[in-house]
């Protein structure tokens, strides 16, 4: 099913636990709130993740850094889901379900 994911337990169902990959990087945004992974160069991913109204709501350590807080849009299509940042105003990246 392609389009938007607006709810936490569509979130949840589709996307959450589930492995994501971009090229040399991978994360995996777990159903208990944490997220891991592995960025481009290896550097450890590290953060925690809760729902808020229709927004995927983030706080990810990386590369030795707390990046900001954002509020993404979450929408997906067969194997790829996208977030784009700053609630759908910013950069979107696309991943592939692994």
């Amino acid at each position: 099913m392609a389009g938007n994911i607006t709810t936490e337990q569509d979130f949840l169902e589709q996307v959450a636990g589930k492995r994501l990959v971009d090229g040399n990087s991978w994360v995996i945004i777990n159903p208990d709130g944490t997220v891991e992974g592995v960025g481009p160069d290896q550097q450890p991913v590290s953060g925690t993740w809760s729902w808020s109204e229709t927004f995927y709501r983030r706080s990810i350590h990386f590369d030795g850094k707390d990046l900001p807080e954002d509020l993404q849009v979450v929408s997906i299509d067969g194997d790829r889901v996208s977030f784009a940042h700053q609630r759908g105003a910013g950069e979107t990246i696309t991943w592939s379900i692994g």
